[in-house]
């Protein structure tokens, strides 16, 4: 498997944000974390990325733990995320933005960067090419010398992710990333998750438009009130009763 949560607790003071969450995302697998908001998910996230440190309860992944790393190690380990709120360079181009993601990647040390070694220009070529690919691949290369923050909020949200995926992750965590999407540019960045997928790569969803969760999902874990309330395949899950009653309330009898 390539991420393992065994009953993973974060409490803030008296307040538990999560409690005894466990669940494995396997290699090449789409995971959706679902549930209300306030439910814990971005929580999670944060625990999972080196952002905040869970109280208790253990976080594998590839049979390392990630507990006490701090958010670098992790991305240098394999793990990188998008967030919720956009978080571009807005001033850089767009192209500048996906070669930052890569710097972890970076093998050159200072001594060749002060000296511009022939080795560091190559890599520094080298980097650039792939980030145009990258660019390419998320539906965004013709747009490579805008500034980040002239492109269209759609745009803004495949740039993010071409910078995430620069710094070659196995595990991809998305936030939201169909939030303030019309349905053309959900359908696409549907494709592009399944793009993703075919790379090989794991990615974890956190979602609040149902139709692509359903769509592309292949195990859902749902949340509420930092509590796992269920597990499964998005086909059952959507029939759970405690899931139905998470999001539409419990009828009176």
């Amino acid at each position: 498997m390539t991420l393992l949560l065994e009953q993973v607790t974060k409490q803030f003071g008296g307040l538990a944000a999560l409690t005894d969450v466990g669940f494995t995302v396997n290699p090449g697998e789409i995971v959706g974390v679902i549930g209300p908001n306030g439910a814990g998910k971005t929580t999670l996230f944060n625990l999972i990325t080196g952002v905040l440190a869970p109280s208790s309860g253990r976080i594998i992944y590839q049979e390392q733990s990630l507990v006490d790393f701090k958010p670098h190690k992790i991305t240098e380990l394999g793990i990188a995320r998008t967030f919720q709120n956009i978080r571009l360079f807005e001033h850089l181009t767009a192209l500048e933005n996906v070669v930052i993601g890569a710097h972890c990647r970076m093998k050159a040390g200072l001594w060749q960067g002060i000296w511009r070694t022939v080795a560091q220009r190559q890599e520094e070529k080298n980097i650039r090419e792939k980030a145009r690919e990258l660019l390419n691949l998320v539906g965004i290369g013709e747009d490579e010398l805008s500034l980040a923050g002239a492109l269209p909020y759609g745009k803004q949200r495949r740039l993010e992710i071409a910078r995430a995926l620069a710094s070659q992750p196995d595990l991809l965590l998305l936030d939201e990333p169909a939030a303030g999407m019309n349905e053309s540019e959900t359908d696409d960045l549907q494709i592009l998750i399944k793009k993703i997928q075919a790379l090989g790569k794991a990615v974890i969803l956190i979602e609040h438009d149902m139709g692509l969760v359903m769509n592309i999902c292949d195990r859902l874990v749902v949340l509420n009130f930092g509590k796992k309330i269920a597990e499964g395949i998005p086909k059952i899950i959507q029939d759970h009763p405690a899931v139905i009653e998470a999001y539409l309330g419990k009828e009176e009898d």
